[in-house]
């Protein structure tokens, strides 16, 4: 009996060791882990080239916002719905003004958790609330409207709005998540992180680009509707 007792003993004594073991593994691993997640791109969001283009093409649209004059347009476009098109490219100019943008305005570092957090902006307030929500008209409009020019293109403008609601990002969420506790793939945790970084930012913004270039085409419509 002594004998056998010794023998679980040592048997616990075993699995103990065992778990203690892993368990450090396991902390050293996502230690290293988190380590490798905050590499950055050392760079400032608001000196990079995307952001400065996406910055000044909003402000144009801004400024071709401020032609339309209801009082005194004679358009070919009933009012009720170039009132209803100011809020529209209003609301995705807003788009772009999002929390997550805001936050990385204020970093001169770039991380790759910034990265991912700009990608699911993009999805979530840019594809959804800009394009989905005020955009998607384009590709539904007929005679009825009274608009040739936008009739006259509104197989090409499905077309482009098509490629940004077919996950344009989607290969970088592949890439950003995966199963560990913080969400990233650990193909990334290596050292070329920093490289990703950089790479997936500019992936990302030039997605953004994409958008700002569409609402500045519809406000450059706007703007000749309003005949200024």
């Amino acid at each position: 009996m002594d004998f056998l007792k010794q023998y679980l003993k040592v048997i616990c004594y075993v699995c103990t060791g065992l778990v203690f073991a892993f368990a450090s593994f396991y902390i050293l691993a996502n230690l290293y882990h988190y380590y490798e997640l905050r590499k950055d791109y050392i760079t400032s969001y608001n000196n990079e080239y995307l952001s400065v283009e996406i910055d000044e093409t909003l402000s144009k649209v801004q400024s071709n916002l401020s032609s339309y004059k209801p009082n005194s347009y004679k358009g070919n476009v009933s009012n009720s719905n170039m009132q209803l098109i100011t809020q529209r490219l209003s609301n995705c100019v807003s788009a772009f003004n999002n929390e997550t943008i805001n936050n990385i305005r204020n970093k001169n570092k770039i991380t790759i958790i910034d990265v991912y957090n700009l990608r699911e902006s993009y999805e979530n307030d840019i594809l959804n609330n800009c394009v989905v929500a005020n955009l998607y008209w384009l590709t539904e409009i007929d005679e009825s409207f009274g608009s040739t020019y936008l009739l006259n293109n509104r197989d090409v403008t499905k077309l482009y709005i098509d490629s940004l609601l077919t996950s344009y990002t989607s290969y970088l969420k592949k890439d950003l998540l995966n199963n560990s506790s913080y969400y990233y793939n650990t193909s990334i945790a290596s050292s070329s992180v920093k490289d990703n970084t950089r790479d997936g930012f500019y992936e990302v913004m030039d997605a953004y680009n994409r958008v700002a270039k569409l609402v500045l085409y519809v406000s450059e419509w706007y703007k000749m509707e309003a005949g200024v």
